[in-house]
């Protein structure tokens, strides 16, 4: 069940963010085909509701963060690192640009010291989390984009 409201959440923003983005993309229009009162009555019913649909069907996997206790010693005590870790990835650096990568690095779980044993291991916390979750808003915003171009292609 949790994963269903976590894909229904991140569909549901995605759907939100089209519809944000083509309502600007009607605002910058300097001959719009739609007066600008309905382009955001549109966009506020079609791009608003999904969203906080999505904020309220997510708002659960964001807080619900657990932290991982050390796997040698099973203390709850840990720290930064301190280590530089290479956070991108040549495919979305080449493929999504500037914003993919940059999600792409932020959602990776960062690396962490037990205080105890001094033992390095990964762990996932609400900013990684919330980065994963934009990173598939984009890349599910991306698909979208290119299955509607291909449907107006005659």
């Amino acid at each position: 069940m949790k994963t269903l409201r976590h894909l229904g959440g991140i569909l549901l923003g995605s759907i939100a963010l089209l519809f944000g983005v083509s309502f600007l993309w009607a605002t910058l229009d300097p001959q719009p085909d739609l007066p600008r009162w309905k382009a955001l009555l549109f966009a506020l019913t079609l791009g608003g509701l999904p969203g906080l649909c999505a904020a309220g069907l997510l708002k659960s996997s964001i807080t619900a963060v657990r932290q991982r206790c050390c796997p040698g010693c099973g203390s709850d005590e840990q720290a930064p690192a301190g280590l530089m870790l290479k956070r991108s990835n040549w495919w979305a650096r080449e493929f999504g640009g500037v914003i993919l990568a940059s999600l792409w690095g932020a959602s990776r779980e960062k690396q962490v010291r037990c205080v105890r044993c001094d033992n390095l291991y990964f762990t996932e916390t609400r900013g990684t989390r919330i980065a994963g979750i934009l990173l598939w808003m984009v890349i599910l915003w991306f698909v979208m984009a290119e299955v509607l171009d291909s449907l107006q292609a005659p």
